[in-house]
């Protein structure tokens, strides 16, 4: 086996998670490096102000500023609370679901629909479009503050489109972990952070075992219809909840020493309100207080006041919450055990592409 089978068979996240936990065991991160909260720039304010403009008030105001600008300053405390327990705070931290959907919304309106794909596969057309999405989610990132999920989130969007550009697939554990690198690269003190960390993890776990997990699901009789899409999208939301919450679970315990015991119900009811909330929040800023702003603000001050509504009555759910407590040498161990079993998954997929191509290989000879 060659260096660059190697290379593929075990990825760079996993060659790199001895050198991380030994960072983290026995080097003392920086006295100034804190969790706390940055300051927001002059032009977050100002669209917090216009979604005020366009009249929305109240939580639901800090709610939607959380999630499409990243402006968490008007969040309570309850607030926070009820998003916390019931496992929905990573919808207020500005991420990958968030980039994700502007990212789709972006392709959509470039594209029309996907009408103009035919255009999209042409050279010019295809650079065009991603020149742009690039541009445009680069922009995103510095307006919400250019936090380690949003960069990471933007950095895989940018790896996407040029692997797009370049009629290359590019979403991997390597792109994950090399996206991770460029961050550290800047900014080395993120590497404490637990924003990077919580980030990092759960897109690393939802490359690694989502897709396995979908395919095992997937109704083979239902593709094409209405009822294999809403079971894809129920199956997708339920994976790639459990796959995030197998990655992120132990920093989660060890920097808030609990979890939430209803985080599939939660994600459930939650993501679909934030897919419609993020794109007519971001109308809403775009329209201010004019007559068809204060019209799409009703429509998202529905969405928000439905979404707090629904985390406040998870966190009152009997058992909502189990507190726990464990060390970083445990947390080590856990990711340890996760990339090995991530190793075999991989191994395994290997044998499997490689019988299905000597398969095909001595069919085509007979």
């Amino acid at each position: 086996m060659g260096f660059n089978k190697r290379v593929q068979a075990y990825p760079m996240v996993v060659l790199l998670l001895p050198l991380v936990a030994a960072i983290l065991l026995f080097v003392t991160p920086p006295d100034r490096y804190s969790f706390a909260k940055k300051e927001p720039n002059a032009v977050q304010e100002q669209l917090y102000g216009r979604l005020a403009a366009a009249g929305l008030r109240g939580d639901e105001l800090a709610t939607v500023g959380a999630l499409t600008l990243g402006y968490k300053e008007e969040l309570g405390k309850e607030l926070r609370r009820h998003f916390q327990a019931s496992g929905a705070a990573h919808v207020l931290a500005v991420s990958g679901l968030h980039t994700g959907i502007i990212y789709g919304v972006l392709l959509w309106l470039l594209t029309l629909g996907g009408h103009v794909k035919p255009r999209y596969e042409n050279r010019a057309g295809r650079w065009t479009i991603s020149l742009v999405i690039i541009s445009v989610m680069w922009f995103y990132a510095w307006l919400t503050g250019m936090t380690p999920s949003v960069v990471r989130a933007v950095l895989m969007v940018t790896i996407f489109e040029v692997g797009r550009m370049a009629y290359r697939q590019a979403i991997s554990l390597n792109t994950i972990a090399a996206a991770a690198v460029l961050i550290l690269l800047v900014k080395p003190t993120d590497l404490w952070s637990a924003s990077f960390q919580l980030s990092f993890t759960a897109t690393a776990a939802i490359v690694l075992f989502a897709k396995h997990m979908e395919l095992y699901l997937r109704r083979k009789e239902w593709l094409g219809t209405w009822k294999g899409r809403l079971f894809d999208w129920i199956a997708g939301t339920i994976i790639i909840s459990i796959a995030a919450q197998l990655g992120t679970l132990p920093l989660t315990m060890y920097y808030f020493g609990q979890m939430s015991n209803y985080f599939l119900l939660t994600n459930l009811i939650v993501l679909p309100l934030a897919t419609f909330l993020v794109p007519f929040g971001l109308l809403s800023i775009a329209l201010g207080g004019s007559w068809l702003g204060l019209i799409v603000s009703k429509a998202t001050w529905a969405l928000a006041w439905a979404m707090n509504h629904s985390v406040e009555w998870i966190e009152h759910l009997p058992g909502s919450l189990t507190y726990v407590s464990v060390s970083l040498p445990m947390v080590i161990v856990y990711y340890m055990l996760f990339c090995g079993f991530g190793i075999c998954i991989y191994q395994k997929k290997a044998v499997l592409l490689q019988s299905q191509l000597k398969t095909t290989i001595n069919i085509n000879k007979q």
